[in-house]
């Protein structure tokens, strides 16, 4: 193809010019690619500890639970309005809501973090929830 889209014309052919196949690059295209250059001084990247990544899959874990219970809450919620039975109201899904926004994105810092930053957000995940349960659930 030519530079406007068009396909080659059959005299540009005959003279050896297509420029769809010109690779003026000089490397091979079906070769592998060449990997990246690393960081002087860097070294290679380490993983985290068992420990921080233990908290890590565990804080996961605990923000899925939250968001399940948050779509019970709002499934319950949601038929108490159409079959004319109480739900649990508009506080308790509204304090579900504002826990899966922040362990949502507690768990996002976690994940992108290491050592002591994705500890913490571990942490805010599992303190989020623990207060969920105990003011929503337990209370």
């Amino acid at each position: 193809m030519t530079t406007w889209g068009r396909p080659a014309r059959r005299h540009d052919r005959a003279d050896g010019y297509d420029d769809y196949y010109a690779d003026d690059s000089g490397r091979d295209p079906y070769g592998a690619p060449t990997a990246a250059p690393s960081r002087p001084g860097r070294g290679a990247q380490r993983r985290d500890g068992l420990v921080v990544r233990g908290l890590r899959a565990l804080s996961g874990v605990v923000c899925g639970a939250v968001i399940v219970l948050t779509v019970v809450v709002w499934a319950a919620q949601y038929l108490g309005d159409k079959r004319d039975f109480p739900g649990p109201g508009s506080a308790s899904l509204s304090a579900h809501v504002v826990a899966v926004v922040v362990v949502s994105a507690a768990q996002v810092f976690a994940d992108r973090r290491r050592g002591l930053a994705a500890a913490v957000g571990a942490g805010v995940v599992y303190l989020t929830g623990a207060v969920l349960m105990f003011t929503q659930w337990w209370g």
